[in-house]
Order: structure tokens, then C-alpha cells, then sequence
């Protein structure tokens, strides 16, 4: 069951990292883009995080999310909260703010997103 339910994360990760792509060939909507890119992440985050023992289930909010990535001992070593805290945090600014989402921005949270697969991928 559990391998399932990663993999189900897994594919929604990818899910909406094609969205992105789909968004990004329109060379529009910058900030949904951002807005896709961080739910990917968070999805990998997940599936990555239950598959290390975090009950299933007990990740459902933001905070607790952080919480694990900030105990978890490989991604408390390799400082992954600090990659996912810009995902997390410049999606929050793309849905809630009126703050303009540059193309600059937009490779930022970009590199921040690859840093954070990179490093989930090594250990998943």
C-alpha cells in the first residue's frame, strides 16, 4: 500500500511538472507557473517523506511538511527546507499577492525546484 501511495505522489509530482512545461511553451501565466512548479515539489516532498516513515496521512499542512523536512536526517543535512521555503514561499506570492512574478523570479524558483529533486532523488 505504501509504495502506492508514493508512486500516486509521484505521478502528481510529474503531473504538474507537465504543466508547467505546458504553461511555460505559452510563454504566459508566469505565476501559475510557479504556482505548478511548487506543487510539484510538494508532491515529491511527500512521496519522498512517507517513504521514509512519516505516517501516512500525518503530512497535511504546510507546517508540518517543514517540520519533517527540517528533522528527516538527510534532507536536516543536505538543508532542503531552505530550497523548498522558496518554492513554498514565492508560490504563496504568486496565488495570494499582487506582487509581479518576473521571468528572473521564475528561473529562481526554477533552480531552487531542481536543487530540491536533485537532492530527493538521491536518497528516494
Amino acid at each position: 500500500m505504501l509504495d502506492n501511495y508514493c508512486s500516486d505522489f509521484l505521478d502528481k509530482s510529474n503531473e504538474n511538472y507537465q504543466l508547467y512545461e505546458f504553461l511555460s511553451a505559452t510563454k504566459r501565466f508566469i505565476a501559475w507557473q510557479v504556482v505548478a512548479i511548487f506543487y510539484s515539489s510538494l508532491c515529491l516532498v511527500k512521496a519522498y517523506l512517507y517513504k521514509k516513515g512519516m505516517p501516512i496521512n500525518s503530512i497535511n499542512s504546510h507546517d508540518k511538511i517543514k517540520f519533517y523536512l527540517s528533522v528527516e536526517t538527510y534532507t536536516k543535512t543536505n538543508n532542503v527546507l531552505k530550497y523548498y521555503e522558496v518554492l513554498y514561499r514565492n508560490s504563496r506570492d504568486a496565488r495570494y499577492t499582487n506582487k509581479k512574478i518576473t521571468q528572473e523570479r521564475l528561473n529562481y524558483v526554477l533552480s531552487n525546484y531542481n536543487k530540491v529533486k536533485e537532492l530527493i532523488e538521491k536518497n528516494y
